[in-house]
């Protein structure tokens, strides 16, 4: 993202911070669901949907990821997608690629913002998952590993 951007390649760029969003969006759901995420992920096709039930679903059930992953950076992610999106449609009827390249050129730091602002909540949010999470006892361990011996 960092070396497309800094060579001019501003669709690259763009094209790129999607890509992470949608990644950063997978992982929210992965440790939001921590035994079906991966599945689950099957049947959010499309980074829409995988906004959509982050905002919607995840939001009202989980105090960290509503702390960490907030609806206003969700609200300007969205904007910002948006935005992209209709200047690629835009590429098909224009003649004219500096204009685009132009509005590229402005997108592009705006995009790079945002996946590192949503990179680290997502960080936040993970290490807040983990804390939560009940750890094996040393006991249970023991236990476990007896059952397993027999």
């Amino acid at each position: 993202m960092k070396k497309a951007d800094a060579a001019g390649y501003y669709m690259e760029a763009c094209w790129i911070q999607y890509a992470i969003v949608e990644d950063r969006f997978n992982s929210v759901i992965r440790h939001a669901y921590p035994t079906q995420g991966e599945a689950f992920l099957k049947t959010l096709r499309g980074l829409d949907r995988k906004l959509e039930h982050i905002s919607e679903k995840i939001h009202p059930r989980d105090e960290d990821c509503l702390k960490n992953v907030h609806k206003e950076l969700l609200g300007r992610i969205k904007r910002w997608k948006d935005k992209r999106n209709d200047l690629m449609h835009e590429i098909t009827d224009t003649p004219d690629f500096k204009s685009i390249n132009d509005k590229l050129a402005r997108m592009a730091p705006e995009g790079a913002a945002l996946v590192n602002e949503l990179a680290s909540r997502v960080r936040k949010y993970k290490a807040a998952v983990h804390r939560r999470t009940p750890k094996p006892s040393a006991a249970n361990t023991s236990e476990a590993t007896r059952a397993a011996d027999a």
